[in-house]
């Protein structure tokens, strides 16, 4: 009897998992570290779900930091937020994904910072290493209600790439 995995039964395309899977083999191929990793792991979130950036941000302290970035944050890197007034901090603190389908509306946004970077709504995904959350993948569109559910298993699918790099960074 054949089971099903969770991709099978998704709504992502042939194309988009071979993109994922390119990618994969590139971060094989480059020998890349966890900073190069999310790097070109934040290129193929954008790439796949048609963002206007994306964003992996690692937990400081209190704070989540962008430590990678494409599109319209790629300037922001190094830009410091507290966790307590974020999407992403919330999403720390819940352990799942959140999406926003519209900054100007949403209180659980830093509205600040959404104007800063230029977008109206995101979608992030918890980054987990050995059950720890560390971090989030977010994506962000300059347009309102720009995600669905087939973005989320894109993001989920790509922050698992990101967070097993993480991990495996931090036992060499």
């Amino acid at each position: 009897m054949l089971t099903h995995s969770p991709l099978s039964a998704s709504l992502l395309t042939k194309q988009q998992l071979l993109l994922v899977i390119a990618a994969q083999t590139d971060i094989i191929r480059k020998h890349l570290d966890a900073q190069g990793a999310m790097e070109r792991m934040a290129e193929l979130a954008t790439e796949l779900t048609f963002a206007s950036g994306a964003v992996v941000e690692m937990v400081e302290g209190d704070e989540m930091v962008y430590v990678a970035a494409t599109g319209k944050a790629r300037e922001n890197i190094g830009l410091r937020l507290k966790a307590a007034a974020s999407l992403s901090g919330l999403c720390i603190k819940k352990g799942q994904v959140l999406n926003c389908k519209d900054s100007d509306n949403d209180s659980r946004v830093d509205a600040e910072a959404c104007k800063k970077v230029g977008l109206r709504s995101m979608l992030v995904v918890p980054l987990r290493t050995d059950g720890a959350l560390v971090g989030v993948l977010k994506v962000f569109s300059s347009k309102t209600e720009a995600f669905d559910d087939v973005d989320v298993q894109v993001l989920e699918l790509v922050a698992s790439i990101i967070s097993a790099a993480i991990a495996s960074d931090s036992t060499e």
